[in-house]
């Protein structure tokens, strides 16, 4: 039988064929923002990511932070070929753990033979919006936000809301650093900067799209984003000026009205147990919020 190798089977995701990573991808049709192929490459540097194919399954590791995803492809494994891998890891001095396994993932026969299952932390957890919410922000529960929108169109008219180009590329970093200053102290923020300049740096190819948000000149805020799975979308960065008052949902709902006829849901990624962050994305009121599981091998 197969056994996994570690060393000899998984290599740096950039020297990995995107081909067969994004038919992988396409296969498994996850809904999480862990399995957007550009999310994947956009932080391969910070996370260190690796990839490889066992037993016709994609795995990718987050070396540096011990995260195995569960893998992708056109079928589920079976519990025996996850077990093969853990052990695998384990021996490869990794711990064998399992991340962001799909709800429907835990129902695998034989699964608890091998782990123990348990949910992932709630900072884990991805904030799901149905796109037309976003774009239509109707509802009393919402007014909030469509009266920031109307401020700030009285504030800033003309301004401007198009597509992301080459020539924004450097405008973007350069807001995005404004922002990291203001927030400084988190790694989490210092690895943000490099995932967005690897992001630009490689555009096309990761399939992105963007809209920017100037008045006056200025550039006010920006989103890029991409396909996640067959009706989904993911925001992979979102930033507006903190002292433009209403900047910020107006490219939020900007976004989504981009969005409309392009994807079902929205998925705007995790709030990592920071409080402002998680009270802002509570604030649009999410349609649902995935929850994945850990498996931890016994």
């Amino acid at each position: 039988m197969e056994i996994f190798c570690y060393e000899g089977m998984m290599k740096p995701v950039q020297e990995c064929s995107p081909g067969p990573m994004r038919e992988a991808l396409r296969e498994a049709d996850f809904p999480s923002c862990e399995y957007a192929y550009a999310n994947l490459r956009m932080w391969e540097e910070a996370f260190r990511t690796r990839c490889g194919v066992f037993r016709g399954q994609m795995y990718f590791h987050m070396s540096n932070i011990d995260e195995l995803l569960f893998p992708c492809g056109s079928t589920l494994p079976s519990a025996a070929d996850l077990h093969a891998v853990s052990e695998g890891m384990k021996a490869a001095h990794y711990s064998g753990k399992i991340a962001h396994v799909p709800q429907n993932a835990v129902l695998l026969p034989g699964l608890d033979q091998f782990y123990t299952i348990q949910p992932m932390d709630d900072g884990n957890d991805e904030y799901i919006y149905k796109t037309e919410t976003l774009a239509g922000l109707h509802g009393s529960k919402l007014s909030k936000k469509r009266n920031l929108i109307s401020q700030f169109e009285r504030l800033y008219s003309p301004y401007e809301i198009r597509e992301i180009t080459s020539a924004d590329f450097d405008t973007v970093l350069s807001l995005n650093d404004q922002w990291r200053r203001e927030h400084s102290g988190m790694r989490s923020i210092e690895n943000e900067q490099k995932a967005l300049a690897a992001a630009l740096g490689n555009y096309d190819e990761l399939g992105l799209h963007g809209l920017i948000l100037t008045a006056g000149g200025n550039i006010e805020a920006f989103a890029i984003f991409s396909p996640i799975n067959s009706n989904s979308w993911t925001v992979h960065f979102e930033k507006a000026r903190s002292d433009c008052k209403g900047a910020a949902q107006v490219i939020n709902q900007q976004t989504a009205k981009y969005l409309t006829g392009k994807c079902e849901y929205i998925n705007r990624e995790q709030d990592l147990d920071i409080p402002g962050l998680r009270q802002a994305k509570q604030s649009y009121m999410p349609d649902r919020m995935l929850k994945d599981f850990l498996l931890i091998p016994k």
